[in-house]
């Protein structure tokens, strides 16, 4: 395995774990008949943002090389 390619799937699990989990305890609130949005919302954020910064991070490496 590459160097990219570690950080490649670094990125990728730094960016859509922690999303699965805040829109899982989301559904989790929402079965409880609690407010769910919130959980939802924070994962679209992280989703985003985290995204947007393991773009620019890919991207850069790829001029690098």
């Amino acid at each position: 395995m590459t160097r990219q390619t570690a950080i490649a799937r670094v990125l990728m699990v730094a960016v859509f774990a922690p999303a699965g989990g805040l829109s899982g305890q989301g559904v989790a609130e929402a079965s409880q008949g609690r407010e769910w949005w919130p959980w939802m919302v924070g994962a679209l954020v992280w989703l985003i943002i985290s995204g947007s910064i393991s773009m620019v991070v890919s991207n850069h490496l790829d001029e690098h090389r």
